[in-house]
């Protein structure tokens, strides 16, 4: 896998702190997304809570909500290669074979290997530190290495 990508040159890995910026860039993002979405449906749900009524469903609505976006977002801009985050610090997605973009379907997976990697004491997203081609995880699950852009 490794070969196809180096023939024509060597790949121009991101460093931990580029990638770590760029998840925190899409984490506050994300999180402006959440904050009004609380805003606008929590008046709804404090209002069902005071007039007695049944607002579990409504705050669970909101949480799903949320993870829909959450996978939406992740999915089409790595599906693209890069998120806002990663576009701000000039990085982005390349497939093992060098293939860019990585398409929706890598996309959803990488997405999915996010959550795994963030499982177990982070140590998906710590596996960046110690594999020699900075992949954690999620890029292995989905098969894509974050480059310089």
């Amino acid at each position: 896998m490794d070969e196809a990508v180096s023939q024509g040159g060597e790949k121009d890995l991101a460093g931990v702190g580029q990638r770590l910026a760029s998840y925190l860039v899409d984490a506050v993002v994300l999180s402006i997304i959440y904050i009004a979405l609380i805003f606008l449906f929590g008046v709804q749900i404090e209002e069902e809570a005071i007039a007695g009524g049944d607002f579990s469903t409504a705050f669970s609505a909101v949480y799903i909500l949320m993870a829909a976006i959450a996978i939406g977002y992740y999915t089409y801009f790595f599906g693209n290669g890069q998120t806002p985050g990663m576009k701000l610090v000039e990085i982005k997605l390349i497939r093992v074979d060098g293939v860019e973009p990585v398409g929706y379907k890598k996309g959803f997976f990488r997405w999915v290997g996010m959550e795994i990697s963030g499982m177990i004491f982070l140590l998906g997203y710590l596996w960046i530190l110690i594999d020699k081609n900075k992949q954690g995880w999620h890029d292995k699950i989905a098969g894509t290495y974050v480059v310089k852009a």
